[in-house]
Parts: C-alpha cells; sequence; structure tokens
C-alpha cells in the first residue's frame, strides 16, 4: 500500500511523526509499503510505537539524536502519537475522511 491511500486520519500518523522525529516520520511513511490494508498498517505502526514508548533513549540513541532531542519532549510526542494510532483504530475506516489522493 502506499501513503497515498491512507485516509486522513491515518496518515495524520505520519504528521504526528514527524512532529516527534523527521526520522520517525520516515520510517512510518516507509512501513506503509509493508502492509496491504490500512488497519494492518495501523496496527504494524501501533507495535513500533509501543516499542519506542518502552525505551525512548535507546531509540533516540540508535538513531544519533540523544544530543538533539530532549527525552521528556519526545516522550510526550510519542504517547500523543500512539493515542492517535489508537483512536484512528477505533473508528470506522468511512469515518476517518478520505485519501488525499
Amino acid at each position: 500500500m502506499d501513503t497515498d491511500y491512507l485516509t486522513r486520519m491515518a496518515y495524520h500518523c505520519i504528521i504526528c511523526a514527524n512532529d516527534a522525529t523527521d526520522v520517525l516520520k520516515s520510517e512510518l511513511g516507509a512501513a506503509c509499503g509493508n502492509y496491504s490494508t490500512e488497519d494492518d498498517y495501523l496496527k504494524g505502526i501501533l507495535e513500533h510505537v509501543k516499542r519506542i514508548q518502552r525505551s525512548p533513549k535507546n531509540y533516540l540513541d540508535g538513531w544519533n539524536l540523544l544530543d538533539e532531542i530532549d527525552i521528556r519532549v519526545f516522550k510526550q510526542k510519542i504517547k500523543t502519537l500512539r493515542e492517535h494510532i489508537e483512536k484512528t483504530l477505533v473508528t470506522p475506516i468511512e469515518k476517518r475522511g478520505r485519501p488525499r489522493w
């Protein structure tokens, strides 16, 4: 699947990820190609975000971002992203907004 086919609400996950770090935005955007449905994509990125949330320092250190990003702020942005993904998953797809195209 391509990001162009994501509903507006699902695409907003990528925008929220960008707010945390552009690396995460790239990861979530690229991950879209690994899934055939939007719900599968959302479930997959939710697991990734939960892993980051469990170990945010390791994630940032792995990308050499520990010195550039305030860990407290990053944790909050990851929490906001996780909550948005969860909200999107429980929203019926027809109510998530039309894809951007």
